[in-house]
C-alpha cells in the first residue's frame, strides 16, 4: 500500500524546485483546511484532509507555484465547509481566491451520459478556467478521486469514470500532460470495462519477463552502436499501458495482446536537436525501419507542442523475438515537456515562486488552436482552444443539477427556460441566479447557476419578445401568442392596456374603449378601436407606445417640484437653484457652494453640509473640517451628469408578505442606480397582504415602465401602479 502524503513530504519536494518557498504559508493552508474539514470523512474511512494533501502531492509533478499549492490544499473548503470567501482572502491573500473560486465552479460541471453534452462540457470547463492553473489543480483533484474510486457506489463510479474519459482525459491530452492522461485512462478502463481490464493486465503479466528481456537487450544494443559513434544518451524502456493496448486491439480488430507487435517502446534522450537526427541515422543504419511508421514531430510539432522523432524498427532482438519496437528520440527539454506538457514552460514571477506565467512564445500554440471536433469513434485527439476569446459569443450556464446549457451572450433567464423545455419557458414567472432573484431580462454570465420558478399555467408575456435573444425562445413565445383565439387576444389586449392605465392612476377602459376615440389625430370607429386592442393583445402594437400617444407625459408622471424635493430629502427648507451642477441625495435643484477648505473637484467623492440660510456647502468626503460637525446636517451629494432624473413618482406595490421581499425590491433599485426618496410599508390587519409606497426619481416614462415591469416580476408583488 502506498505511503500516505504528509505536509512535510510536500514541502520537501516543492523546495527542490522552489528553494525560497514560504513553508509557513503552505503549512498554514494545511492546518486551515484540516480545521475546516474537521469531522468530515472520505468514503474510504480516511479523514477528509487526506484528499487535499494527496491532490497537492499529485500536483507537485507539474512543478506548481506556491499559490497553486495553497489553492489545492483549500480547494474543497468553500463548497464543503462554512468558511467564507472573505476569510480565505484575508488569511491567504487575493492571489489565491480566483483559483479556489475556479475550483468551486468546476465542481458544478457534471456529465450525465448525454453525448450532446460532451462538447459543451469541455468548452465550459475551459472557458470557466481563465487561469490555466485551475485546470491543473482540477486534474490533480480528479486523479486522486479516481485512485480511490472503489470506495463509492457502482453507479456513481461509472458516471465519474465516463466523465473523466469524456472531459478530463482529452483536456490532459490537449495540455500535453501524458503521465496524468495515461493513469486516468487505465483507472477509467478498470471501472468501465472490468473484465477486459482484468484480461489484458493478466496477459501483460504473463508476457512481462519476455518484454523485460526485450527492453534490456534493446538498451544494450542501442548503447553499443551509439557509443561507437561517440553519442552520449540516456535510455528508457516501457511496456505500453493497458488502455492504449485495448484501443490498439480494437483498432486492429484483434483479441489478444500477443497478436500485437509493438507493445514495447524505447526512448532515447540526447543533449540537443541535431543529435536527435544523428541518432535517427545511426539506428536506421543498424536496424530496418518501417517506413510508414516514421513521424518527425520535431520539425512539425503536435498541436499541444509535443516534439520527438518516432520510428519503428525490426530486428532489435532477433534471439528473443522479431517483434517491432517503437523508438522515440528527443532532447531532455522535449522529454520533460512530453511528461508535464504546458507546465514545463512555467516561469516563476515572484521570489519564492508564489505565482507563475507562461512565456508568450510557449503559449502561442494554445492561443492559435482552431476549433476542431473530436470524433469519439476513432479516438482522434480532442483539440480545443484554451483562449477564452473563442467563447466570446457564447456563455455556458448550469441548471441547479449541474447540467450545462450553451447560450448566446446576453441570453436571459427566459432564453434559458425555453432551452430546457417549451413548457418551462411558457410557465416561467421568475428566476434565481446563484440563489438570488433577478429580473427576467437579466443578462446571464458564464458559469452562473440558473433556477427557473414556474407558474401553474402557461403565461408567456409579449414583453419578453423585447429582450429574448435566441430564435428558439422568440419562435416559441410567438407560437403561443398566435395560438390564442381572437376573443382571448382581445381580452389580453384589454388586460395589457388596463394594467398601464392602472399604473398611472388613470380610469380603466369602458365598454366602448372611449379613450381610443381619437388616436394620432383621427377618430376611430368602435371596430377600429377593437382592432387596436387586438393588435395590442397579439403584440403587433406596443401598449406603452399607445399610452404615450394618448396622454402627454406630464399627465402620466408628476413633474418634480422644488417643494417636493425639499420635503423628501432635506432636514429644513432651503432655496433651490435649477442650474445646480450637484445632486443632493440624487436630485438636482439645490443652492450649493464649493467649500474653500478642501476645494473639491469633479473627480472627488463629495458630501453636502446643510448650512443655515446659505444652502448646501459641498466638501470632499474626507474633509477634516467636517469632523465634529452636526452629523444630522450631512447629506449625500454627487456630481450631476446628463442623465439627471426629472420626475418624482410615488408607486404603490400591492404585495404578499414573504422573507426577503424588501431586500429584492431594494436590489432592483440599487442595480439600476435609481434613488429611493421615501418608502412606507402599510400592512393590513389579520392578513399577510399589504402595500408598499415607494417614492422614486426617474428620468422618463420609459424608465418608469421598465421599473414597474421589473417590480411586478418579483415574487410576492401582485401589482404596481402610480398614486398621487
Amino acid at each position: 500500500m502506498a505511503k500516505t502524503a504528509t505536509i512535510q513530504d510536500i514541502i520537501r519536494e516543492a523546495k527542490v524546485y522552489l528553494p525560497h518557498l514560504n513553508e509557513e504559508r503552505l503549512s498554514k493552508a494545511y492546518e486551515f483546511a484540516k480545521e475546516a474539514h474537521k469531522g468530515q470523512m472520505r468514503m474510504s474511512g480516511a479523514a477528509y484532509i487526506q484528499h487535499p494533501l494527496e491532490s497537492t502531492k499529485i500536483l507537485l509533478s507539474l512543478r506548481p507555484d506556491e499559490d497553486s499549492m495553497v489553492a489545492c490544499m483549500l480547494h474543497d473548503v468553500l463548497e464543503d465547509t462554512p468558511v467564507s470567501m472573505e476569510t480565505i482572502e484575508k488569511e491567504f491573500g487575493p492571489s489565491v481566491m480566483p483559483l479556489v473560486l475556479g475550483m468551486m465552479k468546476l465542481g458544478k460541471v457534471h456529465y450525465h451520459g448525454q453525448e450532446r453534452q460532451i462538447e459543451n462540457l469541455r468548452k465550459m470547463f475551459l472557458s470557466m478556467s481563465k487561469d490555466i492553473r485551475v485546470v491543473l489543480i482540477k486534474l490533480a483533484d480528479r486523479l486522486h478521486n479516481m485512485r480511490t474510486i472503489e470506495y463509492i457506489a457502482e453507479d456513481k463510479r461509472k458516471r465519474i469514470a465516463e466523465e473523466t474519459l469524456m472531459i478530463y482525459i482529452p483536456i490532459a491530452t490537449r495540455l500535453g500532460i501524458y503521465h496524468m492522461k495515461n493513469e486516468l485512462e487505465d483507472l477509467c478502463f478498470k471501472v468501465l470495462a472490468p473484465q477486459e481490464y482484468k484480461r489484458i493486465t493478466g496477459e501483460l503479466a504473463e508476457l512481462t519477463k519476455i518484454q523485460e528481456a526485450i527492453v534490456r537487450t534493446c538498451k544494450k544494443n542501442l548503447g553499443r552502436v551509439l557509443a561507437e559513434e561517440g553519442i552520449e544518451a540516456i535510455f528508457h524502456g516501457r511496456i505500453k499501458h493497458p488502455y492504449s493496448i485495448y484501443r490498439k486491439l480494437r483498432r486492429k480488430n484483434k483479441n489478444y495482446v500477443n497478436e500485437l507487435h509493438d507493445v514495447v517502446a524505447m526512448r532515447i534522450i540526447v543533449k540537443d536537436e541535431p543529435t536527435c537526427y544523428r541518432v535517427l541515422g545511426v539506428v536506421h543504419k543498424h536496424w530496418t525501419p518501417l517506413s510508414h511508421r516514421f513521424k518527425d514531430y520535431i520539425a512539425v510539432p503536435k498541436g499541444n507542442g509535443y516534439q520527438s522523432l518516432h520510428t519503428t524498427l525490426v530486428g532489435f532482438c532477433p534471439k528473443i523475438t522479431n517483434q517491432p519496437v517503437e523508438v522515440q528520440i528527443r532532447t531532455t527539454a522535449m522529454d520533460q515537456a512530453a511528461e508535464i506538457g504546458i507546465a514545463a514552460h512555467w516561469q516563476y514571477e515572484e521570489v519564492g515562486g508564489r505565482s507563475i506565467a507562461v512565456p508568450d512564445d510557449k503559449l502561442r500554440w494554445v492561443q492559435s488552436l482552431v476549433n476542431l471536433h473530436e470524433t469519439l469513434k476513432n479516438n482522434e485527439e480532442f483539440v480545443e482552444s484554451l483562449n477564452v476569446d473563442i467563447f466570446k459569443d457564447r456563455i455556458f450556464v448550469l441548471t441547479p443539477e449541474g447540467d450545462v446549457r450553451d447560450l448566446p451572450v446576453n441570453a436571459t433567464p427566459v432564453d434559458f427556460a425555453y432551452a430546457i423545455h417549451t413548457e418551462v419557458g411558457n410557465r416561467c414567472k421568475a428566476a434565481k441566479v446563484n440563489g438570488k432573484i433577478v429580473p427576467l431580462d437579466y443578462a446571464l454570465k458564464n458559469g452562473e447557476i440558473v433556477e427557473i420558478i414556474t407558474a401553474n399555467v402557461d403565461s408567456p408575456n409579449r414583453y419578453w419578445l423585447s429582450f429574448v435573444v435566441t430564435a428558439g425562445a422568440k419562435n416559441k413565445i410567438k407560437a403561443w401568442l398566435n395560438s390564442q383565439n381572437k376573443e382571448s387576444t382581445v381580452q389580453l389586449g384589454k388586460e395589457l392596456i388596463n394594467a398601464q392605465l392602472k399604473r398611472f392612476n388613470l380610469p380603466l377602459l369602458d365598454n366602448s374603449y372611449s379613450i381610443l376615440k381619437e388616436y394620432e389625430g383621427r377618430k376611430l370607429s368602435l371596430s377600429e378601436r377593437e382592432e387596436m386592442i387586438e393588435k395590442i393583445g397579439n403584440g403587433s402594437v406596443n401598449v406603452v407606445t399607445v399610452i404615450k400617444k394618448l396622454f402627454p407625459e406630464e399627465r402620466l408622471m408628476k413633474k418634480s417640484s422644488k417643494e417636493d424635493l425639499a420635503k423628501h430629502v432635506l432636514p429644513e427648507n432651503i432655496q433651490l437653484d435649477v442650474d445646480s451642477q450637484v445632486l443632493i441625495t440624487g436630485e438636482k435643484g439645490y443652492t450649493t457652494q464649493i467649500a474653500t477648505c478642501c476645494m473639491p473637484s469633479v473627480h472627488d467623492e463629495i458630501i453636502g453640509y446643510v448650512t443655515r440660510g446659505r444652502g448646501v456647502t459641498i466638501h470632499r468626503k474626507n474633509c477634516k473640517v467636517l469632523k465634529g460637525n452636526e452629523k444630522q446636517r450631512l447629506v449625500k451629494a454627487s456630481w450631476a451628469s446628463k442623465d439627471v432624473s426629472e420626475y418624482v413618482v410615488k408607486l404603490c406595490l400591492e404585495r404578499r408578505s414573504r422573507v426577503g421581499l424588501l431586500r429584492d425590491v431594494a436590489d432592483l433599485f440599487a442595480s439600476n442606480n435609481l434613488p429611493i426618496i421615501d418608502i412606507e410599508n402599510v400592512k393590513e390587519e389579520h392578513s399577510d397582504t399589504g402595500k408598499m409606497l415607494i417614492t422614486v426619481s426617474v428620468k422618463d416614462l420609459d424608465m418608469l415602465n421598465f421599473l414597474i415591469d421589473h417590480l411586478e416580476q418579483i415574487p410576492g408583488i401582485m401589482s404596481v401602479y402610480e398614486v398621487d
